[in-house]
């Protein structure tokens, strides 16, 4: 979700910084941008401004449109040219949403922006300008969550290379249809790291990718338990995954070196923001990992070793008594025979 800004509730700021070569490659940093970095804010409309929304969101049927608006208002001191243009929503690698750069493939292709001059608006100083945005939904699309954006920004160059700044409002749209919200766990992944102390409990790390296998976006939290792992609840900020997209949700918690560790990551789906669907059930895998305490393995064997070298010296003991001992009876037993011999002479 966009967070708010001061003046545009649902203002957000990506910042992309690029060369001036068109073939260079695009730097997101998904950080909000502040009011001395941006000097413009965007929010939903209606004609008379800000009208308070989070985001535009609409259900619309396949075939048909509707009418919205944004904002957009010069915070600066100077006359400034903001190129406003709709976007695909995605969801990056820092795990918030964004809206795609390029041209757009999916819902972003529906919005058109009106009021602008080849693709940009010029606003002045404190001033506010309200654009007209049109949404149509083609014919025999899929239904579910077609998310998108409307990104106002502007670029300035420093030093030959061009740095673009993008504030933008979310566009919440869903196909109306068959609604179907699901996810799937697509793989667990493990790893136990021991404690140097031997026989303590180690660290337990586990790595469950999901799969949204629906239509329409849902969050996600992960938790983890079984024999001699400490059970790591359903807890924090669920990571959000669009139609189709993959997330992979990381655990970590205390386990015992067990030599074999038997668990379950649990997945909960969770339903983000005002988005009214119904949350599936919770969907469980199971797993299994190598649990070694290795120093403690290694005070085992050498315990181990020292019982057995004990064993081994007494039994060489033992053996070297047995042998002396048929040696000095025969030494014995024949000093009497000695004595006869003495006194036959």
């Amino acid at each position: 979700m966009f967070p708010r800004a001061s003046i545009a509730a649902a203002a957000v700021a990506v910042v992309l910084l690029f060369s001036a070569t068109p073939a260079a490659a695009v730097t997101v940093d998904p950080a909000p941008a502040s009011r001395s970095a941006a000097q413009w804010s965007v929010a939903p409309a209606t004609a008379a401004g800000p009208d308070g929304r989070i985001s535009l969101r609409h259900t619309i049927e396949p075939g048909a449109g509707v009418d919205d608006a944004i904002s957009v208002t010069n915070l600066g001191t100077e006359p400034t040219a903001y190129v406003v243009a709709p976007g695909d929503g995605v969801v990056g690698d820092s795990g918030a949403f964004d809206i795609a750069a390029g041209d757009p493939r999916d819902s972003g292709a529906w919005i058109t922006v009106e009021g602008l001059d080849a693709g940009a608006v010029t606003v002045a100083p404190g001033e506010t300008r309200v654009l007209p945005v049109r949404i149509d939904v083609p014919a025999g699309v899929t239904p579910g969550d077609h998310p998108a954006g409307i990104v106002v920004g502007v670029t300035r160059s420093s030093d030959g290379v061009a740095v673009t700044n993008r504030v933008g409002v979310r566009v919440h749209l869903q196909v109306a249809g068959d609604i179907a919200p699901a996810l799937q766990v697509a793989d667990v992944a493990t790893t136990f790291t021991p404690s140097w102390v031997p026989f303590a409990p180690g660290v337990l790390r586990v790595e469950t990718r999901v799969e949204n296998t629906g239509n329409v976006r849902l969050g996600a939290l992960a938790a983890v338990s079984g024999a001699g792992v400490d059970t790591a609840s359903l807890e924090g900020d669920p990571a959000e995954l669009l139609p189709g997209d993959t997330a992979t949700l990381v655990t970590e918690t205390g386990a015992w070196p067990l030599f074999a560790l038997f668990g379950t990551t649990t997945v909960r789906p969770v339903v983000l923001g005002d988005d009214a669907v119904t949350a599936p059930v919770l969907v469980e895998q199971g797993f299994t990992t190598v649990a070694v305490s290795w120093t403690g393995l290694a005070v085992l064997l050498l315990f181990a070793g020292t019982i057995a070298a004990a064993v081994l010296s007494r039994r060489r003991g033992r053996r070297t008594a047995d042998a002396e001992v048929p040696a000095g009876a025969a030494t014995a037993a024949a000093e009497p025979d000695r004595a006869v011999d003495a006194a036959v002479r």
